[in-house]
């Protein structure tokens, strides 16, 4: 897989920095309500956003906006995202404490060794979202008809982190794709103007693409179809909080996923939160990607929880992408806290 432009780890950390620090992209809840804890003062966290500030997101802004958050004792510093390699930099840095980090993003770089000590506590999508997107008039309709194409996408995103093991898998050469890296908002520009092939982009993502290609038809590839093991996003901690604080990490991670669950019922109030926070947001874009987060986030087991995580499916995760020469063997409880998931 050919890329014109690297992420060097140097860039990494300028980016990450500033990120973190911008005062004007971040959100904070300022301790508003009391602590579930006896009223002692609120536990401050930062979260980061998957990627950005698209309404997939919006859930996270929900929480705070309802005061799920305050209720359960916690002030909550919003950043938005720049995708899970940043973003797992940021947990094991110390910089954030909680985050949604593609999980397959997690094995790859907990299983090469550049990253350590951060650990999934609840599942966002049960299935991985990762897809390509292109338009329906371009002549690619299968993952073979890739080759040879211009594909754009963010750097350090987990799309073209899983491309080798997603080319492999669909039986085609992920040497002949061409990987561009544009900004999450230059992707659907780009491929309307015919610059680029196809895009990088979660499958909840598939209504900012059709709104910026204005009414032509969107053809997904999805991720999915192949890696049929692989969660999607995972909220993400480090295993020290996981470890040192448990009641914190259960705390936090009801009350985004109460916000989550209200924002799913409610998608157009949350793309309107979303919006109040960060005006440049399309609210009706941003309703449709949260529709469709409803079917990602639902586990396929009757009446298991928003959140559940398998043990069984973690390790035939791993075993994929062990399988597709990624990473090399990892066991699940090196990923996932699994006393810290949600359960009925």
């Amino acid at each position: 897989m050919r890329r014109n432009t690297r992420l060097p780890a140097a860039l990494l950390a300028v980016l990450l920095t500033a990120a973190l620090s911008t005062a004007c992209g971040s959100d904070d809840d300022n301790g508003k309500g009391a602590s579930s804890s006896g009223g002692s003062a609120p536990d401050k966290v930062t979260y980061i956003t998957g990627f950005g500030t698209f309404g997939r997101e919006a859930y996270a802004y929900v929480a705070q906006d309802k005061g799920y958050f305050s209720d359960a004792g916690v002030s909550v510093t919003i950043q938005p995202g720049q995708g899970s390699a940043i973003s797992l930099a940021a947990l094991a840095g110390g910089r954030a404490q909680f985050a949604p980090v593609d999980l397959s993003s997690t094995i790859m770089q907990v299983g090469s060794g550049k990253v350590s000590g951060v650990t999934a506590v609840a599942a966002v999508h049960q299935t991985t979202d990762a897809a390509v997107m292109a338009l329906a008039d371009s002549g690619i309709s299968k993952p073979a008809d890739l080759e040879g194409k211009k594909i754009a996408d963010p750097a350090g995103s987990v799309i073209g982190a899983l491309f080798p093991a997603y080319a492999k898998l669909a039986g085609f050469d992920a040497d002949k794709v061409d990987f561009v890296n544009l900004d999450p908002q230059q992707l659907g520009v780009n491929l309307a103007a015919g610059k680029v092939d196809a895009v990088g982009q979660y499958r909840v993502g598939r209504p900012n693409i059709e709104n910026a290609v204005k009414g032509k038809d969107v053809v997904v590839l999805p991720f999915g179809k192949f890696l049929t093991e692989s969660y999607g996003s995972a909220i993400t901690t480090t295993t020290k909080i996981a470890e040192e604080d448990p009641d914190l990490v259960r705390r936090f991670t009801s009350a985004l996923l109460k916000g989550m669950r209200y924002a799913i019922d409610h998608p157009e109030e949350a793309a309107s939160v979303l919006a109040k926070k960060h005006p440049t947001v399309n609210e009706k874009a941003a309703a449709a990607e949260i529709e469709l987060l409803g079917e990602a986030v639902q586990p396929k087991d009757d009446g298991a929880p928003i959140g559940t995580m398998d043990r069984e499916r973690v390790a035939g995760a791993i075993k994929a992408l062990v399988d597709a020469g990624a990473v090399k063997c990892l066991t699940p409880e090196q990923l996932v806290s699994f006393d810290l998931v949600p359960k009925s």
